[in-house]
């Protein structure tokens, strides 16, 4: 029996042997066939590119490799990087700095000139929002749908950019009907307020271009605090930061559509903290901050996959550290619940003290204000300037952002069965609160409540 056995475990095996070599045989083949039309492509054109030199040995080109072939050709080949950025084809996705981006120039203690400041660009539809806001919520979700960002962005100094444009747009007959929008209206807010619903119904306007959470203007604000806790180093020049927050959002204010009239910029919730330094570079802009009840900011803040908050307990900005040496603790030894709840809280004092010393900036909250009838046409909108476009066609304009408050503001494009695109304030009255979400509260939240 064992004997038996032994040659009935080998039989199997020798089976399963020719499977996994034909398997291997049929994977081989496919790819050599790929390969192999790949390869004639090549000879072809080595024979042609090569028949005054009859007697040499043919190139040696390498095979496609398999990563090779999983992109796109790119379509751009051989076009000037900088013109297709003056253009407005190419446009700003995100930046890069080093230690020493924004340091000071000894040399010339009041240059504001920025040097290893790196840009990088591509070519994307930055109004897919105009079409569906829910589903294209911020830029990066715009970014997301072009192959030409995935596959072959650019990476250029970002004053030699800034420098191009600016030569290029100063030349009114080269411009190409390239135009630079006035700021309007920055929209501050805590996350989970409210203002993504401002923000999509800024969209529904014809003469309006919203920019969500673009992550080079977040990474122009928080410049100085990314080199302190990135590099360890406080040698970040005010004017120089100020400088590039100023260049980043020029960039972002170009438009060839000639519908335009409007720049809005919707924040990310971590840069309210800058609301001064945007208040420097912009004075004339309108601004507005969403804010929630205390324990439902919170709660929703530390749900998981939404957590981004805790990520301030290791890269905090400047004004959340001075807010945990005010209450007398060390950051690493806070709970999640408690670095969030620091973190909302600071950017309330933020807003909170900018609007009261200056007078200027509204202060919203979702409960209060923007869950009322009417609150956006009524009171928002006319504050952020849309007063006569409002004016010119109130019913097609009421129309239009009731459609939009009926989506829930981030779909972020998956369409899937079991995701209820619908919202109304009613789905939004519950939220847990956990007691780690009340006692954190009660212990930094306390002037929001």
């Amino acid at each position: 029996m064992v004997a038996a056995h032994g040659r009935t475990a080998r039989s199997n095996l020798a089976v399963l042997s020719l499977f996994i070599a034909a398997a291997a045989g049929l994977l081989t083949a496919g790819i050599a066939t790929r390969l192999g039309s790949n390869y004639q492509q090549r000879r072809l054109l080595t024979a042609t590119t090569n028949n005054n030199d009859a007697d040499e040995p043919p190139i040696d080109i390498e095979e496609a490799s398999l990563i090779s072939m999983q992109f796109t050709t790119n379509p751009y080949v051989g076009r000037d990087k900088f013109e297709m950025i003056q253009s407005g084809e190419a446009k700003l996705v995100s930046l890069r700095l080093s230690p020493d981006s924004l340091a000071e120039d000894t040399r010339a203690p009041r240059s504001n000139g920025y040097t290893g400041v790196y840009g990088t660009f591509c070519v994307f539809d930055d109004q897919l929002n105009k079409k569906d806001p829910a589903v294209y919520p911020t830029v990066d979700h715009m970014v997301e749908t072009s192959n030409h960002c995935i596959e072959n962005r650019y990476t250029l100094p970002l004053n030699e950019v800034v420098e191009a444009v600016t030569s290029h747009d100063s030349n009114s007959i080269r411009t190409g009907g390239i135009k630079k929008l006035p700021l309007s209206g920055m929209l501050f807010h805590q996350g989970f307020s409210g203002a993504g619903l401002i923000a999509n119904a800024l969209t529904t306007f014809d003469d309006t271009l919203v920019v969500s959470e673009h992550s080079a203007i977040r990474g122009a604000l928080n410049a100085c605090d990314y080199i302190h806790n990135r590099f360890n180093s406080n040698d970040c020049s005010p004017s120089k930061h100020q400088k590039l927050v100023e260049d980043v959002i020029s960039l972002l204010s170009r438009s060839s559509d000639p519908n335009i009239e409007h720049l809005f910029l919707k924040l990310d919730a971590a840069s309210s903290v800058y609301i001064p330094l945007l208040r420097t570079v912009f004075p004339d802009a309108q601004w507005t901050f969403d804010y929630r009840k205390a324990e439902h900011v919170l709660a929703k803040s530390t749900e998981p996959k939404r957590n981004s908050c805790v990520l301030t307990k290791r890269q905090p900005s400047s004004v959340m550290a001075s807010q945990a040496l005010e209450h007398n603790v060390d950051l690493e030894e806070l709970s999640t619940h408690e670095v969030c709840a620091l973190h909302l809280s600071t950017l309330v004092d933020v807003a909170t003290k900018e609007h009261e010393s200056t007078g200027t900036g509204m202060l919203i909250s979702y409960e209060d204000d923007l869950l009322q009838e009417d609150a956006l046409i009524e009171t928002i909108f006319p504050y952020l300037g849309l007063q006569e476009e409002i004016d010119a066609n109130p019913n097609e304009v009421r129309a239009r952002v009731e459609e939009v408050l009926s989506t829930r503001t981030n779909l972020r494009g998956i369409h899937a069965l079991d995701v209820d695109s619908q919202w109304s304030a009613g789905s939004e009255e519950h939220v847990h609160v956990s007691e780690e979400v009340r006692a954190a509260s009660q212990l930094f939240m306390q002037s929001m409540s």
